[in-house]
Parts: C-alpha cells; structure tokens; sequence
C-alpha cells in the first residue's frame, strides 16, 4: 500500500487574489484535494469522495513564484473510509519575498530546510464496490491501448 504522495507546484498570478501576490489559504485546500484523490487512485483505483477536513491550520503565507510540497499521508484505513495526514511545505521563493532586497526579479532562494505552511487532515471515502486495490507501480492501464 502507497502511504504517501507529494505534489510540487509553483504558485503563479492566477493563484493569487490579493494585494502583495499573496496566495489565498483556500487554494492549499484545492490542492491538497488533488493529492488525496492521488493517494486513494494509487491506492483504490477510484477517485473518492472528501467528507471533510479537521483541525486545519495555516502558520505561512504563500507567495506568487514560491515552489510548494504538497503531501498527502495515509494514515488511517477503515472499510470504506480513509484519513489522510495533508502538509505543505515552502521549498523555495522568491528572494525578494524573503527580506532579500539586493535581489533580481528571477533570484530564488531554497529553504533548507522547506518551511512547514499548513496543515490538517481529511476523511476521505472510497464505496467497497468501487475499490480495485493497489494499482501496480501507481501506473493506471490505459484502455484505449
């Protein structure tokens, strides 16, 4: 069983919708949802279903140009429910955004180490008939092949 998966991304413009290029908490949510739906595809072969999410927290901002980790942690398997432990880690910014104000435009400074910017937990569900197991190597056979 898979335990785990990280999603890296970069924050653009369009993820920002405040003053600053300051990136609103709720888009950690969003793709925290596609981390999960990773893990319970690798893991079930199906998409599932998000119940909800409990003590979430939010301790740094996000940034337009900052690369993020996006982790999903199974920590808990029930017959049809799954809870998953979500994080996201700062692994590098943007130099200017870091107090570093000799940098140029495109310097990016790497945080070692990646600074921990959110976390909490969901409860996911996958329905007994809909769950196909493991899927070898997280590789999904294509049926149109």
């Amino acid at each position: 069983m898979r335990k785990e998966t990280v999603l890296n991304y970069k924050m653009t413009f369009s993820d920002a919708n405040n003053l600053g290029e300051i990136v609103h908490p709720g888009r950690q949510l969003d793709i925290w949802g596609d981390a999960e739906t990773e893990l319970m595809i690798l893991n079930d072969g199906d998409e599932s279903l998000c119940v909800g999410y409990k003590n979430v927290k939010f301790y740094h901002d996000l940034y337009v140009g900052d690369q993020v980790d996006f982790k999903a942690t199974l920590v808990k398997v029930g017959n049809s429910s799954r809870t998953c432990k979500l994080e996201t880690y700062k692994v590098a910014t943007p130099a200017r955004k870091n107090g570093n104000s000799y940098a140029q435009a495109n310097d990016v400074e790497i945080l070692d180490p990646p600074l921990l910017c959110g976390e909490g937990f969901s409860t996911l569900v996958v329905k007994e008939e809909l769950q196909r197991g493991m899927q070898p190597d997280g590789l999904i056979d294509n049926p149109w092949e």
